[in-house]
């Protein structure tokens, strides 16, 4: 059977997040949309019924939002209509708010074993600011109360470049997460997605932001602090303890097949990528009216997954195996792209060891230049 990445998207949160270009909605889970993404799942899962899901993601929007009776819901409903693993890695993200010892006991139980959470920073002045309405303390909390309950595979999500914040909040923020039950440590720099509000904010003028060499020191921080306390960076914005990387990002960057079932979310088999349509009341609608849900299909070119296998692979450690390229797509990476990687790696953003063409230090420092050489003139 061929492995499968299952992502159930679940676009509910209390409130919206100033920085969040994600769909969601700020009101709860309800029972039309349980029956929907139910029926979903009995549409889609007929096609894919020689896969065997190695991993589930539950991701949002906030899916500790659904209550305890629709987690188990939706997992009931994942193992009925999919074929599932002996060992299976099932993540669910989390709000620290949620995380109470019940709901905890609840999510292990049912199979969760991983969690990811929106820790996003030990400074309780920037968590407001970005409309998190966790403090630190009950994040701290949230995470050593999932340990002791029997998690062993934790992640926090971490963020640099927010608007006020100093290179000594973020070292702050980096210290204090080390030393926490973690496995895995997510850092993201704030980026303004269009119609957040942070981004409106930024057209008017209203968003101060962290000067250049405030940036870069953030990110030299990011890149000294956590492999010293044991957490290696095995991709750009991903960082883990040995044995803890998570393997269902890894299906998205190694172009691998994944189903996305839930508004908005998105799949890729084969070089097939579709998108379902936002907006919950319309998913529903279709659903419940024995429709398929909207969505936008797009087949790639063998030059768009060119581009994309160069640009994600790029992203991981081990970088761009140049033997499976070659395998691949039919010719060496040279054939393709032999002046732009002489290029980057005379200004030392490449390096290549092993059959294996990567990213140095400074290269994943400009990551966007780096990618940018690998797209392809028609």
């Amino acid at each position: 059977m061929t492995d499968l990445g299952l992502y159930i998207h679940i676009p509910f949160c209390r409130s919206r997040c100033a920085y969040c270009g994600f769909y969601s909605i700020g009101r709860k889970p309800d029972a039309p949309f349980l029956k929907a993404l139910a029926k979903e799942m009995e549409m889609r899962s007929p096609a894919f019924q020689d896969y065997l899901c190695d991993t589930i993601y539950l991701g949002g929007g906030t899916p500790s939002s659904l209550s305890e009776n629709q987690l188990a819901e939706v997992m009931d409903n994942i193992r009925r209509r999919f074929h599932i693993s002996d060992h299976p890695e099932i993540t669910m993200e989390m709000n620290p708010c949620d995380m109470t010892d019940s709901y905890l006991r609840h999510a292990r139980a049912l199979g969760i074993n991983r969690i990811s959470i929106g820790v996003e920073s030990h400074d309780d002045r920037l968590l407001k600011s970005i409309g998190r309405l966790h403090t630190a303390s009950e994040a701290e909390k949230a995470v050593k109360r999932a340990w002791d309950l029997g998690f062993r595979n934790i992640s926090v999500d971490l963020m640099y470049e927010l608007p006020g914040q100093s290179v000594m909040d973020f070292r702050k923020s980096l210290l204090w997460a080390v030393h926490l039950p973690i496995t895995h440590v997510s850092v993201y720099s704030l980026i303004l997605e269009e119609g957040t509000r942070f981004a409106q904010l930024a057209d008017k003028g209203k968003l101060p932001r962290p000067t250049e060499e405030e940036s870069w020191a953030m990110y030299q921080d990011m890149c000294r602090i956590l492999p010293h306390y044991g957490f290696e960076r095995y991709e750009i914005s991903s960082f883990a303890r040995k044995g803890y990387r998570s393997r269902h990002n890894r299906k998205y960057w190694e172009l691998s097949d994944y189903l996305g079932l839930g508004p908005a979310a998105s799949s890729r088999i084969g070089r097939t990528r579709f998108t379902i349509s936002p907006g919950v009341r319309m998913y529903e609608k279709d659903l419940l009216t024995g429709s398929a849900p909207a969505e936008e299909i797009e087949e790639l070119t063998e030059k768009d997954e060119m581009e994309e296998y160069c640009f994600l692979h790029l992203r991981m450690k081990e970088g761009i195996p140049l033997d499976d390229f070659e395998h691949r797509y039919g010719h060496p990476l040279s054939f393709w792209y032999g002046r732009q990687v002489a290029m980057l790696k005379k200004q030392k953003l490449l390096t290549e060891e092993d059959r294996h063409l990567f990213v140095t230090y400074h290269g994943a420092a400009l990551g966007n230049y780096v990618f940018e050489q690998f797209l392809r003139d028609e």
